[in-house]
């Protein structure tokens, strides 16, 4: 009854008072009270974006619609290959899925399976699993107004393994329009850690707080770098801050997705002093 209540509760604040919400749980998560009419940190601009959004971030948030604006802006090429989009899960699409796959919802994050082994998941598991996906109003779960009015969709696509046949690092871009910056995470889903460079592959400081590798100089520069660069400069086009994921495997890359409030637009600085460093780097005309 309390989790009814309470969902009932953010329902209405989306409609009457998201910017209240989003302010309370701010504080509460960071220590301080945003300034929304001023923001001057990272956090203040990527929160205020949780209830004040454009139509584009919705659309570019929609992990099926995104993927022909992608193809349109730098091609097909970039795709992840699509096995099926479908609204929920059938018995007869399960019998075609092949023996290995990704799975995803495409309202939100973290609605993800990587299965590697089609085996372990029966159709009543996984009918289960991605029911429960399209059942949660994601846009609620932190007031990240942008999702509201994706409809939830399911997608299959092709599982990327590396050349180890491990899960490929995951290269997420945070792109502002004066500087980029990229970290790359490595062994997920096992032990996630995270190197951190500039545009140039110069190591510098990792500004949140997370796991980090020892020496980010072990981590191998990928050959096609400077294309990852090209790609992230036409895709972060034309927007203040985002960022973007890409993946490189067998020296191809392919895209991941565009992220308008990372870590729900709370996420934590080391220092309050680094928070308010990214936070003029966002273009304020």
């Amino acid at each position: 009854m309390k989790k009814y209540l309470w969902q009932h509760t953010k329902a209405l604040l989306s409609k009457t008072s998201p910017e209240l919400y989003v302010k309370n749980r701010f504080k509460a998560n960071l220590g301080y009270s945003p300034n929304f009419k001023n923001p001057k940190t990272h956090n203040e601009h990527m929160a205020k974006r949780r209830f004040s959004y454009t139509e584009q971030m919705t659309l570019l948030s929609d992990k099926i619609a995104v993927r022909d604006y992608v193809a349109k802006k730098i091609g097909d090429k970039y795709l992840v290959p699509l096995l099926f989009e479908m609204d929920s899960l059938s018995e007869t699409i399960y019998n075609k899925l092949p023996n290995s796959f990704v799975i995803k919802a495409n309202h939100g994050s973290g609605f993800n399976l990587l299965v590697k082994n089609k085996l372990d998941y029966s159709f009543e598991k996984l009918k289960q699993i991605t029911n429960n996906w399209l059942e949660t109003k994601y846009h609620l779960l932190g007031m990240e107004l942008h999702y509201k009015n994706i409809k939830p969709r399911l997608l299959v696509e092709e599982l990327l393994l590396d050349e180890e046949g491990k899960v490929p690092k995951d290269y997420k871009f945070y792109c502002f329009e004066s500087k980029k910056y990229l970290g790359v995470y490595v062994d997920r889903f096992v032990d996630t850690r995270v190197a951190f460079f500039d545009e140039k592959w110069e190591p510098a400081d990792y500004p949140f707080i997370f796991k980090e590798v020892d020496d980010p100089r072990e981590v191998k520069k990928p050959e096609n770098f400077d294309e990852m660069i090209t790609v992230v400069s036409k895709l972060s086009q034309p927007f203040d801050y985002v960022r973007l994921d890409l993946y490189s495997v067998n020296n191809r890359i392919y895209f991941g997705e565009f992220t308008f409030t990372p870590g729900g637009g709370i996420d934590k600085f080391k220092t309050y002093e680094k928070d308010l460093e990214w936070g003029q780097l966002w273009n304020k005309n």
